[in-house]
């Protein structure tokens, strides 16, 4: 099942082109290594990103997303729009971890409570979303208090305003020491970390250089009885590195780690495009 509202079209030469909300996008992509498929009629832009640093290009539009323009999966509803890194605030290739969450929790139901998942840099929400309309607890942690409020806006749109989601706009490392000290628990922990970022003081900041740290971290906070941990990696390095880290440190509460390709396959040249890796811990 796709997201109802999106479509991958095409990807090459260091661009994707993509439908949303029947718009035509092109945007760069640095997964895309390979040519253009020849022979393909592909559909001309309405809007088209303008630079390959992220934070540093610009929308051009000949056609502009209409206002309050909004894509499906489910019954979750997620509000798109251009922003200045070149994302429209939902990933697609995301969906499939939104499954499997969905999966778990309802594999496991709690008679006595519902299971408490945290998720760390929570963006706009899709896992927090999945987890919440699978009658979990969640709290929803991301540094941008931009991206928090899309989430709750989210939240409203797919009926779940009334759900249990705490919202913080905060430090997701800061936190977890935070509620290390404070010795409060969750029953899993989500994590879709950037590659690169920056930190308070305007330092840079590579999950490369933090990973183990973080890894710790979150299964200190792990309940006695947890049930996943979701990692998502996006470079071939930290993808090798993340899931056999993952399953070196979490080898105490014994279980398995399984490994799964992110990505999207165009519906008009058939390629598929790499989106990352969702590393995934189950007792």
């Amino acid at each position: 099942m796709g997201v109802n509202g999106h479509e991958l079209l095409a990807s090459g030469s260091g661009q994707r082109l993509e439908r949303w909300c029947g718009r035509v996008i092109l945007r760069p992509e640095t997964a895309a290594v390979w040519p253009w498929a020849q022979g393909k009629a592909l559909p001309k832009w309405d809007g088209l990103y303008h630079g390959n640093v992220a934070s540093g290009g610009s929308w051009e539009w000949r056609n502009p997303l209409p206002d309050a323009s909004a894509v499906r999966y489910g019954n979750l509803s997620f509000l798109v729009k251009p922003t200045a890194s070149k994302h429209l605030g939902l990933f697609p290739e995301q969906s499939t971890n939104w499954d499997w969450i969905t999966e778990v929790l309802s594999a496991n139901p709690r008679a006595q409570s519902p299971p408490k998942i945290l998720n760390l840099f929570g963006y706009t929400g899709g896992s927090t979303l999945a987890a919440a309309a699978a009658g979990a607890v969640v709290t929803h942690v991301d540094a941008s208090k931009a991206m928090v409020s899309w989430c709750s806006g989210n939240a409203r749109l797919s009926g779940l305003e009334e759900s249990p989601i705490r919202y913080l706009v905060e430090d997701s490392m800061i936190f977890l020491q935070r509620e290390i000290r404070r010795g409060n628990r969750y029953d899993a922990v989500i994590m879709d970390p950037p590659s690169y970022g920056r930190g308070r003081g305007g330092e840079l900041w590579k999950l490369s250089d933090h990973l183990p740290l973080l890894l710790e971290a979150a299964l200190s906070v792990l309940s006695e009885n947890p049930l996943f941990i979701l990692l998502n990696t996006y470079t071939e390095t930290l993808d090798a590195e993340a899931g056999s880290l993952l399953k070196t440190m979490s080898s105490s509460l014994q279980g398995e780690v399984k490994t799964v390709s992110l990505g999207l396959t165009g519906s008009k040249d058939g390629k598929f495009l790499p989106l990352g890796k969702a590393h995934r811990w189950t007792p």
